[in-house]
This record gives C-alpha cells, structure tokens and sequence, in this order.
C-alpha cells in the first residue's frame, strides 16, 4: 500500500490502482516512443505493481498499529523473490511481451538481491536467460528491448510521484528519473496549479489524469483485520491531476 499521512487522516493509494495510474500517464506518452506490441506494453505498465496487496501473506501494521507504506516494509529476500516470480508468471501468462517489460523492471528492483540469497540468484539468472530468448525471438537488439523498458520505468516513477503527492510548489522541478531517449525528465507545479513534464514527452498538449484513494480517519488498528475490513468500508474519492505543456 502507499500511504500518505495529512490532517484528513491516512490516504491509501492500492499499488494496484498505482499501476493503472501508470498506464494512464504512458496512454499519452508521444506516438514515436511506442513500441509495435503497444497494447502488451500498456498491460505490463498497468500490472507491473500487481500481486501485492495479501493481508495473509504481509504485514501491513507498524507494533503501534499504524498502517504502513510500501517504503516502511521490509521484506524478506524470499518474501520478496516469491512476489516477483508472482508478477512475472501473471505477466507471463498474458504475453512474451509484457513479461519482458515486466522482467527488466524486476530486475531494477531486485536486482541486487541476487548477492543475499542462492534463490534470489538463480532467480535473476532465469530471468537474464529468459530476456535474452526473448529478444532474439522479436529480432530486436538488447538496447532497443531496454528503450521499451524505460517508458514502463518512467511511467512508474511519475505514478509514485503523484500518488505520495511529491510535486512541490512555487514551480521548483522535481527529477522523475533518466529514462526514455535517454533523456532526463522533470516535473513541477505551474502558477495556476496545473502540472507540467521537461522536456515534455507527451502526444497532446493538455491531458488528465486521476486516481482512486480512500482517506481513514482511524490511524491506528488493534490488527489487520481491522484494517482490512474498515478500508473494504470506507467509499473511496477520486484525486484528479491537470497536465499542460
């Protein structure tokens, strides 16, 4: 779960609804940029963040009973190896393609991990030999398959922006990330309130985006259970973004 802490309570953004908050945002990213298989690659956008949300399977409480962000978690390598075998499978199950995209994002993710484990290890090497299959099956080279990737990971990124409310005010820029093109993006608030990217990589001039989150005013829970059932209860709002260039 993402969540937020303001006055109103706790905002929690499902990393479910985080990924079709991505898929919104590559929706308009420029024609240019997108790859022939443009439909798989939205749906790898969209579900690269799924398979999270299991109250059975993760803790989502602090020991004061305080609802955690993802950020506060802390797995562990086989919990962690599991839910990317997870997303992949899922992926996989859909198309060659967008468990590509989904296999290189797991890879910037947990990457590192292959030095803590001998599971996490084999599991990563699968995954390169799984890649490398699967470029030479497209008859694409590796730095062609990765340009594909970065939308996946700059739409990402913006998505996480929005959803912890990152954009600051008085028109200061904020990094995204380096990604598609190469190139480095930024994104900031403009005078009138509405949000705008540099260099500006979307199709059209002016878009909206928006989200579904629910706001608890309980902050603290006696299990998870409780937890579960009060946000199954609580109707959700819809927080809405304007894009200009």
């Amino acid at each position: 779960m993402i969540v937020r802490k303001t006055h109103q309570g706790l905002h929690i953004i499902f990393q479910a609804s985080h990924g079709l908050l991505a898929g919104k945002i590559a929706e308009h990213v420029k024609i240019k940029y997108r790859p022939f298989l443009w439909l798989d690659t939205l749906v790898a956008i969209v579900e690269h963040d799924d398979q999270q949300l299991d109250f059975k399977e993760n803790n989502y409480l602090s020991d004061l009973g305080i609802p955690l962000d993802f950020t506060e978690d802390s797995k562990s390598v086989l919990k962690s190896i599991k839910r990317a075998k997870r997303v992949f499978d899922h992926a996989k199950s859909k198309s060659s393609w967008t468990a590509l995209l989904v296999s290189f994002h797991l890879d910037f993710l947990y990457g590192s991990l292959g030095e803590e484990s001998i599971k996490a290890k084999q599991f990563l090497e699968a995954q390169r030999a799984f890649r490398k299959e699967t470029i030479t099956h497209f008859g694409i080279d590796e730095d062609k398959a990765t340009s594909y990737y970065e939308i996946l990971k700059f739409c990402d990124r913006c998505s996480l922006i929005l959803c912890k409310e990152e954009v600051p005010d008085a028109e200061r820029k904020l990094e995204i990330n380096t990604s598609i093109d190469g190139k480095t993006f930024f994104i900031y608030r403009r005078k009138n309130g509405n949000l705008s990217v540099t260099p500006w990589c979307f199709e059209a001039d002016t878009f909206e985006l928006s989200i579904e989150e629910t706001i608890l005013e309980q902050t603290k829970y006696k299990n998870q259970q409780e937890l579960k059932d009060v946000i199954e209860a609580t109707p959700r709002t819809s927080v809405t973004w304007k894009f200009e260039k």
